[in-house]
Formats: C-alpha cells, sequence, structure tokens
C-alpha cells in the first residue's frame, strides 16, 4: 500500500496555474497572492508549502500579511483571518521597482497598496470545503477542476470573504522509478495498492501512469488506520509505504511499515524498515532483501537439525556396538564447528547485492503496458464506493498509449523539481463569462 504525496511522487508539488474568477478591478491579482500566500504559510501541507513558495516568488518579497484564527481540516482545507496585506503589496512594488507617482505629469492609476487595511476571511480547499461553508461551486469551475485533475493535477478553491475568487492548479512530478517499482512488486505477486487523501480524479490519474489498478481516494489521514485494519481482517498482510506524519499511524498498524528516509521523523519512528535513499526500487530490495533472509534461516536450521540427529546419537554411543565412538574431544570440537559453520553461513549475507536498475528493466522489458482509466478501480473514503471514469474517446486512448512506452524508463534521470509545464503566460488566466482569457503579469 502506497501513500501518493511524498511516496510515489517527489513530494514537491509546483503551482502551475492561477485562474481568477472574479473582476481584477475587484480584486487584484496581486491582491489574491498575498492573501494566499499569507493564508498558507501557516499550514504544514506540502501543497500549502508550494502555494506560499510560489505567492512569495511572484510577488518579490518574502515577507507576509499576518494570520489568525487558523483553522485546518484534514481532507477539505483551511480557513483563517488575514490582515496586513497591504504592507506586503507595497513592498514587493518597491523591490521591483515598480512606479507608484506620477509619469510624465500625468497622475497613475490608483493601486491596491493605496486602500485602508483590510482584514479578510480566507477559504482555500476543495469542493466539498467550500459548500460545507456555504459557498456554490459553478459547473464552469467544477469543469476548469476537472480538467486539471484529470491530468493529475491538484485543483484547490480560493474564497475570500465569501466570494469563490480563485482557484489554483498544483502538480507534483511522479518519481520515475514509481512504474518500474510497482511492475516490479506485481511480478513478485503482491497486490498493489495506492491509498491517498487527494480527489479520486487526480488519483486515477496518477495510477495509470504508475500502473497500479486499485486506488483509495479522499481517505482522511485517520482513516488510513480502518483501511489497513480492514484489509488485515480480511486475511491479507499489509506493508505500508509512506512517509508524511499523516502517514505514521498506518505505518505502526501495518503488518511492515516502510518510511522514505526523507519523511518526517515520526513516520521514521513508526515504520519497521526505514529507506535511506528516496528511491522506490529500495522498497523491491529491501522484499528481495527480507526473502534471501528468511531463505538463509531456514537452511542454517536444517543443517543445524540434520548435525544434531547426526551427530547427538552418535556421541551418546548408540553405534558403539558397531564400533562407532565419538570421543567427547571430538564432540566438543564437533559442537563447535556446528556453531562456526552457521555463523559463517549466515554471514555470507553480507556479500548481498541488490539488483541494479539494468536488471529491473530487462526484466520488465515487453511486459510493462500502460493502464487506461476503466482500468483503475478508485474507491471513496471508507465506503468503497466505486468510481468509473469517463469514457475516453479512441483516439485519446491512442494518444495515451503512444506516449506512455518502456523507453521513458531508460532517458535521462528527471530533477527533483522538474514538471512538465505550461508556459509562463498559460500560468494565469481570467475564466469570466464563460470565457478562458489570458492574462499575464
Amino acid at each position: 500500500m502506497f501513500d501518493k504525496t511524498g511516496t510515489i511522487t517527489h513530494g514537491v508539488p509546483k503551482v502551475m496555474r492561477v485562474l481568477l474568477l472574479v473582476d481584477v478591478a475587484t480584486l487584484p491579482l496581486r491582491k489574491v497572492l498575498a492573501v494566499v500566500g499569507t493564508a498558507e504559510a501557516s499550514s504544514e501541507h506540502p501543497l500549502g508549502v508550494a502555494v506560499t513558495r510560489y505567492c512569495k516568488e511572484e510577488l518579490g518579497t518574502e515577507t507576509l500579511g499576518y494570520c489568525t484564527d487558523f483553522q485546518a481540516v484534514p481532507g477539505c482545507g483551511i480557513g483563517c483571518k488575514v490582515s496586513n496585506v497591504e504592507g506586503v503589496l507595497a513592498q514587493g512594488e518597491r523591490q521591483q521597482g515598480r512606479p507608484t507617482a506620477h509619469l510624465n505629469g500625468v497622475s497613475s492609476m490608483p493601486s491596491e497598496t493605496d486602500a485602508a487595511p483590510q482584514t479578510f476571511s480566507v477559504l482555500i480547499g476543495n469542493r466539498e470545503w467550500m459548500m460545507r461553508n456555504g459557498l456554490t461551486v459553478t459547473s464552469d469551475v467544477s469543469d476548469a477542476m476537472t480538467n486539471h485533475e484529470m491530468k493529475g493535477q491538484t485543483a484547490i478553491l480560493v474564497a475570500i470573504d465569501g466570494v469563490l475568487c480563485g482557484m489554483l492548479a498544483i502538480a507534483d512530478a511522479v518519481k520515475q522509478e514509481a512504474a518500474l517499482a510497482v511492475h516490479t512488486l506485481k511480478s513478485m505477486g503482491i497486490d498493489v495498492v495506492l491509498i491517498t487523501g487527494d480527489n479520486h480524479k487526480t488519483a486515477r490519474a496518477i495510477a495509470t501512469q504508475v500502473g497500479i489498478n486499485k486506488v483509495f481516494a479522499e481517505v482522511l489521514p485517520s482513516h488510513k488506520v480502518a483501511k489497513v485494519q480492514q484489509l488485515q481482517n480480511e486475511g491479507k498482510r499489509v506493508a505500508m509505504v509512506g512517509d508524511g506524519v499523516n502517514d505514521s499511524p498506518a505505518l505502526a498498524q501495518a503488518d511492515m511499515g516502510v518510511a522514505i528516509g526523507t519523511g518526517t521523523d515520526v513516520a521514521i519512528e513508526a515504520a519497521d524498515v526505514v529507506l535511506i535513499r528516496n528511491d522506490l526500487l529500495d522498497v523491491v530490495a529491501s522484499i528481495h532483501l527480507s526473502k534471501r533472509t528468511v531463505r538463509r534461516i531456514r537452511l542454517n536450521l536444517v543443517l543445524a537439525l540434520i548435525y544434531n540427529l547426526v551427530g547427538i546419537p552418535i556421541a551418546a554411543g548408540v553405534f558403539m556396538p558397531i564400533g562407532i565412538v565419538l570421543q567427547p574431544w571430538m564432540g566438543s570440537a564437533a559442537m563447535a564447528a556446528s556453531s562456526v559453520s552457521v555463523v559463517l553461513s549466515s554471514l555470507q549475507l553480507k556479500c548481498y547485492k541488490k539488483p541494479d536498475l539494468a536488471r529491473y528493466e530487462a526484466q520488465a522489458q515487453g511486459r510493462m503496458r500502460p493502464l487506461s482509466a476503466s482500468q483503475v478501480s478508485v474507491h471513496v473514503g471508507m465506503d468503497d464506493r466505486r468510481r468509473d471514469p469517463p469514457r475516453a474517446a479512441p483516439w485519446d486512448q491512442v494518444s495515451y498509449i503512444s506516449q506512455v512506452s518502456l523507453s521513458s524508463l531508460k532517458s535521462d534521470k528527471l530533477s527533483r523539481h522538474s514538471i512538465a509545464a505550461d508556459d509562463r503566460g498559460d500560468k494565469w488566466s481570467l475564466l469570466l463569462n464563460d470565457r478562458d482569457e489570458e492574462q499575464c503579469i
């Protein structure tokens, strides 16, 4: 059972696009970024960290406003009060050298920094979070979110003072070795499951990329433990692979908890196995090594059993009538030799070398096949409600299969921060009156 964020993916999300849902004259884009960045600065979630980092880069300042009454609801979103964003905007303009006075004797347009200090009520989260707070998500906005979610991105909404004013699309690149690791585990007869608190559409898109057939999406952190217990009650032995604080209870509950070495201290403490490198193929290597270890233990037991079944009767004089006698000093030497032989047999494990990437790729050559959306079974929450994917057109399936091939396994290693992104101008757009216009800053 794999967690998604930070395990299947790099865990370094990046904001790919920002959609404004209100008129710029009503709420300027820079003010929205200042408010959102200030709100997310109090969040420890990887998505919140990515949003804060992005807002600071776009605003050109490391200083943000004040956040009070912060509330985080796992699996939904955050809510808080934000103030003093005017100072943030003014500082950003000064650092970027923006003109704020007169030009050739003509008065400039008033900027958002000229307004009186305000306190904003902010909500950031998914559709359910907005609806729980009495906000309506229109079909146009929902379609825009779905469009990004089908690409494997996470779409979140922003509401300021009770008005839905923006949407952010955030992507987290899938690890290059994830598909190969999943294929190798499946070839070993191990069922692979993806569990995540993310939207079921995003989870399905990630699962199709890495070849996982079964997905549990929109699972709250507290429910991950219950899901592990449910599988254990079905008679299955569960290994949980994760890296975050939210995964630690499930790691402790699982028959074998595997923590990524770059994960949180809590997750590492709760796990049975800690992978030093952030490489999913090490999960395969750990299982391979454990099987070698168990096989060696069984071999040592068999050798010791045979040795004692033969040696003890001889030392006891059972075969004395036929002239087979073992002197006491011979028995002592033989006993010491048996212990030494078992230790030497065990020490052979120090010569173990895990299979390298070339071997894994050779084993997978010609066997890896891309999954279509219909081949992925997605269950939402704890009630195991299955969500069927929308029907894809034949040309979409052909296009997808042509993009996913084994040759990608032999390509150059991707950077930890690399994500197939749109051009900078494509990050910003204004969604008004059923049309999508590009607006670059």
